[in-house]
């Protein structure tokens, strides 16, 4: 584990949620203060003629040249996801634009795509970022990502090793699932058989939904008791070119990119993390200026601290947001 910046207090859980499931449940479900964060939609035309919806948020001091953030959500959020509008508040007030993706078909690009996110479709990322560059031109970018968006924004940052993205200065990845096979076989432990009901309930809502919108896609008939493995094998997986689940899982692990990534950057991760298993953290030959911290604590993005820092407990949102401060020369 590398050590944290001096100005970054360890964290310590919250008496009232000790434990990782704790943190899990309660950093969803407690919403604090409703957040106020104007910003402007726009809808951006990516390959398959699907469209995605962006939320950008511009301070009033902000002009090209001056930072910006892309902000990825993770499985079943979108934009407006409290992690995501919480993170995005805190860079606004810093002075840092900031856009805040739909992944394909998710928030309120629903029913303007026929297609679906998944965890390795980095164009889409890609086609956003340069879209920020061509109204912010001469920006440094910052791609921060939660969960399943964690994965992509590092697979993203490795990409660019090869084919360069512009202005891509740094890539911050808060619990990523980088063995997704790993995942999901954690996922099914009874144990953790509640997040797999909800990820798959919600899922298979949102797919009756879309099915209904776009009546010319091939009809899908799921099984009655179905697991997220199960999705991924009859869904995700050969709707979007891949052979089965375990193919889909193999090319697009942020495990086998990371070694790759050249951009200075940060990967917080718990270790009591319920479904995101702590090992194959281990296992990676992380770049030295890629720094990563393995969190004793926090759950699935919980990260619910025993003291207020940086505003308030939300451990994790103040940690993002110094480690940009520190990068950038910007304090709160």
């Amino acid at each position: 584990m590398i050590a944290l910046h001096q100005e970054v207090p360890l964290f310590v859980p919250h008496p009232c949620v000790r434990n990782g499931h704790l943190q899990t449940i309660a950093g969803r479900y407690l919403r604090g203060p409703r957040i106020r964060l104007p910003a402007v939609y726009h809808e951006i035309e990516v390959e398959g003629g699907d469209r995605l919806t962006l939320l950008d948020s511009i301070p009033a001091e902000w002009t090209p040249g001056r930072p910006q953030v892309l902000m990825v959500h993770g499985l079943g959020g979108c934009a407006r996801s409290p992690y995501v509008v919480r993170v995005a508040a805190r860079l606004v007030r810093m002075g840092i634009r900031v856009v805040r993706m739909n992944l394909r078909g998710a928030g309120s690009g629903f029913g303007l795509a026929r297609g679906t996110y998944h965890a390795g479709r980095t164009a889409d990322l890609r086609s956003v970022a340069e879209w920020m560059n061509r109204r912010g031109e001469g920006s440094p970018l910052a791609l921060i990502g939660f969960s399943l968006g964690a994965n992509l924004v590092l697979k993203l940052a490795s990409e660019a090793s090869d084919t360069p993205l512009n202005g891509l200065d740094c890539v911050l990845a808060a619990n990523p699932p980088i063995d997704l096979a790993r995942c999901c076989r954690q996922i099914q432990r009874s144990e953790n058989s509640i997040y797999d009901r909800n990820f798959v309930r919600q899922l298979r809502a949102e797919i009756a939904e879309l099915h209904a919108i776009f009546p010319d896609l091939e009809p899908i008939t799921f099984p009655k008791s179905m697991t997220l493995l199960d999705f991924d094998d009859l869904y995700t997986a050969p709707r979007n070119g891949f052979l089965d689940a375990a193919d889909y899982y193999a090319r697009n692990s942020a495990k086998d990119y990371i070694p790759r990534i050249e951009v200075s950057g940060l990967v917080v991760h718990a270790t009591d993390d319920p479904f995101i298993p702590v090992d194959p953290f281990y296992q990676i030959a992380f770049p030295a200026r890629l720094a990563l911290e393995l969190i004793p604590g926090g759950g699935h993005l919980g990260y619910l601290s025993r003291k207020p820092w940086n505003g308030d407990c939300r451990w994790l949102d103040g940690r993002l947001c110094v480690w940009l401060a520190a990068r950038w020369g910007q304090l709160n």
